[in-house]
């Protein structure tokens, strides 16, 4: 199967990359798409993805970084010189980007005008195809209302980490997005998340680690998340929808190879 979003990148992965890889294709996980949060991190990214036949990343400022950048040309520059030729550098998908109310810094005006840059980007001939990947805490409204300023077509967006309500589900479906759930849903102090799981329809749905972070049930207590996990999801969402893990995980990376380009 398919972990549609680690970060191979970050420290408890990165230092043994290989490792980490084998380990995850020695569990079924067949394809990674490893996500850049920053410019330097998403030519990290790109590198590992470049040497490693089974991995993927994508380009993008996370929320959390949102600070580090005062003006629309020199970060969009960032970005465009990390997507240069993309087509030939296994980039497939921008992101990931949005809007994380959950902390208070950085200031809710810099992670709005990073996200707004973000998606007039996204909106360049050259970018058309990509889709993207969105971050989206405690913020699902004001997420979904720059999205729809912006004009882009929902179909493009995934919202990655799913942590709301039915309602927030709702929400992000009839934009048209995708939705992604990591080990969070399998935590049995997420009853609302997983109630949320159950209304989205299964072609709209992903399975994902978000690694080094999150590690399943069972493994919560492991230190570090990696995407051999991402099975664990694939076997909550399934049971709860009372099918067979191998058709659930057929479908998920149908989805995967539909959504994301060239993987």
């Amino acid at each position: 199967m398919i972990d549609t979003h680690c970060h191979l990148t970050y420290d408890g992965l990165y230092e043994r990359i290989d490792e980490v890889v084998d380990s995850a294709r020695s569990n079924g996980v067949v394809k990674m798409i490893s996500v850049g949060t920053t410019p330097s991190d998403a030519e990290k990214a790109v590198a590992v993805a470049r040497r490693l036949d089974y991995v993927y990343a994508t380009v993008g400022v996370h929320p959390h970084y949102a600070a580090g950048y005062e003006e629309a040309d020199d970060l969009k520059g960032c970005l465009r010189e990390v997507l240069e030729g993309w087509q030939e550098r296994k980039i497939v998908a921008l992101g990931e980007m949005g809007l994380d109310w959950h902390y208070p810094d950085p200031p809710a005006e810099d992670q709005r005008r990073v996200f707004a840059w973000q998606l007039e980007l996204a909106e360049e001939d050259a970018f058309k195809d990509l889709p993207i990947v969105i971050h989206n805490r405690k913020a699902t409204d004001d997420t979904l209302a720059m999205i729809r300023e912006a004009g882009i077509d929902g179909t493009r967006f995934v919202f990655h980490c799913f942590t709301g309500d039915v309602t927030d589900a709702k929400k992000i479906l009839d934009l048209g997005a995708m939705i992604g759930f990591t080990g969070i849903v399998t935590f049995k102090n997420a009853g609302e998340i997983a109630e949320a799981s159950d209304l989205v329809p299964l072609d709209r749905m992903f399975v994902e680690t978000d690694s080094p972070y999150l590690t399943p049930v069972p493994f919560r207590k492991v230190r570090t998340n990696e995407p051999k996990y991402v099975v664990e999801v694939a076997k909550f969402l399934a049971e709860r929808r009372g099918m067979k893990c191998k058709d659930f995980v057929v479908q998920m990376d149908a989805n995967a190879e539909g959504f994301f380009v060239g993987i």
